[in-house]
């Protein structure tokens, strides 16, 4: 908490809101450029996405909207234009890989990354997350396949527990690909799936319970505001739960210790001799580092 844990999953929020459109654009350009225009198959996925959101009707329906906007957009370019409109998206989705990027700095007590590699981490992890996607669309007709080959209410039972293990499986392999790659450190699958498994744990009840939340809490928002308010609290627990598992990982496999004030008042007060105003020269790992050091001559003085 000390670490501003919630600020963090505020600022991921608005992240991935902003986000939502271009990432949409760059997916269903590459899946485009990839694939081809077959309408059918065009229309499954986006079904296949909406109907990954939570399902109440200002959710979906919203999200129904940015998606034919997505295809709108791409539908007016070809060739070089797409190209070029997929880059530009792909520039404005960054911004939410690099915004992760800086909580797990702050989480790892990392060095931070030069702002060249910042950005190519990004791009690395929007084509990570449109294999993501594509496997999430796969694995999601598999308990429908499994229905149509297994009618009665005891297969539909076992079909929809499936569906969750399949989901349940996806959402660990996306939050171990953010845990694994983009904190500035090496890391192993040791200390990433524990934090990856509750995240995807508590992922799939969140998605369970909060159409019921919107229902009986929220059901005055309606419209496009009340869609992006619905959204955005959506977003603000994803990204609650995902600095949760970030959290998680930190503290029991990298022993790392939460701080016992607030980060404002750590960092007043554990820089080294001088004012904080002189320490502009510092990046984040090499002043971590002075605050630690200066914690620990502190402790000694105290042994003393």
């Amino acid at each position: 908490m000390n670490d501003w844990s919630l600020d963090f999953a505020s600022m991921l929020a608005y992240n991935l809101l902003i986000a939502l459109l271009p990432i949409a654009v760059t997916f269903f350009g590459i899946f485009g450029l990839v694939m081809g225009n077959d309408a059918e198959l065009q229309n499954k996925l986006k079904n296949e996405i909406i109907n990954a959101f939570p399902a109440d009707n200002t959710t979906q329906s919203g999200i129904t909207q940015i998606v034919d906007l997505a295809f709108k957009q791409l539908s007016k370019d070809a060739g070089f234009a797409l190209a070029i409109g997929i880059l530009f998206s792909m520039f404005g989705a960054s911004r939410l890989f690099i915004a992760i990027d800086k909580s797990m700095t702050i989480i790892y007590r990392l060095k931070e990354r030069p702002l060249l590699k910042q950005y190519l981490l990004a791009m690395g992890m929007i084509f990570l997350l449109t294999i993501t996607i594509t496997l999430m669309i796969v694995a999601s007709a598999v308990p429908t396949g499994l229905l149509s080959i297994l009618p009665g209410a005891n297969s539909r039972a076992g079909t929809y527990i499936a569906g969750l293990v399949v989901s349940l499986c996806i959402a660990f392999l996306l939050f171990e690909l953010i845990y694994f790659i983009v904190p500035n450190k090496r890391m192993t699958l040791k200390t990433t799936w524990c934090g990856s498994l509750i995240a995807a744990i508590v992922l799939e009840i969140f998605i369970l319970l909060f159409p019921l939340y919107v229902k009986h809490f929220m059901g005055n928002f309606s419209g496009v505001i009340g869609f992006a308010v619905i959204l955005l609290l959506f977003f603000y627990y994803f990204a609650t739960i995902l600095i949760l598992g970030a959290q998680i990982n930190a503290f029991f496999f990298e022993h790392i210790q939460p701080l016992k004030t607030e980060i404002g008042s750590f960092l007043n007060t554990n820089v080294c001799d001088e004012p904080l105003l002189h320490t502009n020269e510092c990046d984040t790992f090499q002043f971590w580092k002075r605050c630690c050091r200066r914690k620990r001559r502190v402790h000694e003085d105290h042994d003393t």
